[in-house]
């Protein structure tokens, strides 16, 4: 399957009027930052689809309403759907952090694409590179220099999209990642702190998921 935008226009046209899930940015203390919001393209032509509207219309409600971060973690998720990719592998993981509504007002997952996607990134990184918003990647780099003390949880694979990424715009000079493949990726700046980990639809995940929670739970009683 071709790397793309998402077939939904409805779909995009929700992520063009917030390009995040969960809290607002600004008013987070703790951002997941992805590569891109990817979903299977045949969700959209499925009744299930009104789930994923719904939570992409207001995540902080649906969490509370559900009991779930995500649609992808519902009981009624469709059988048909792979729960191998698309972003389901994710989601699946960050739920084992066991994390209630209650961190639903200070939780965010903002990606560097500002758009949804369909496809496999990993099979066209070319075609990626040529979907970012620099007025997007801006807003992250001001959301991270801005200080409010918020915890930045990103993975190394996103660490090296980033790399690349200031190769080609003018943004993110200031992040130290020249050795961020040879150490756990740690850094503060102007109060705000950027924590390499491992993807959430890795497996290796599982070995940090105890670490991530301490940490959000640390962050959030201190900030």
């Amino acid at each position: 399957m071709k790397f793309q935008k998402h077939t939904s226009d409805e779909m995009v046209e929700l992520f063009s009027q917030k390009p995040f899930q969960g809290q607002v940015p600004e008013k987070s203390k703790i951002i997941f930052l992805s590569s891109d919001a990817n979903y299977s393209p045949e969700i959209s032509n499925h009744s299930f689809f009104k789930y994923i509207l719904e939570y992409q219309k207001d995540s902080i409600a649906f969490w509370q309403k559900y009991g779930c971060h995500h649609p992808f973690m519902l009981q009624s998720f469709p059988q048909e759907f792979n729960r191998n990719k698309n972003g389901v592998p994710f989601h699946r993981n960050f739920s084992k952090l066991c994390l209630g509504p209650e961190y639903a007002g200070d939780i965010s997952f903002l990606e560097l694409l500002d758009v949804p996607t369909i496809g496999n990134k990993s099979q066209n990184r070319e075609q990626f590179f040529k979907m970012v918003s620099l007025n997007h990647l801006r807003y992250i780099e001001n959301l991270i220099l801005g200080g409010g003390h918020k915890l930045f949880f990103v993975s190394n694979g996103v660490l090296k999209d980033i790399a690349t990424i200031r190769k080609i715009y003018s943004v993110f000079a200031w992040l130290d990642i020249t050795s961020a493949s040879e150490r756990r990726f740690s850094q503060v700046i102007n109060g705000n702190r950027i924590k390499g980990i491992y993807h959430f639809s890795s497996s290796q995940i599982h070995s940090q998921l105890a670490e991530i929670k301490s940490e959000i739970n640390e962050w959030l009683k201190k900030n």
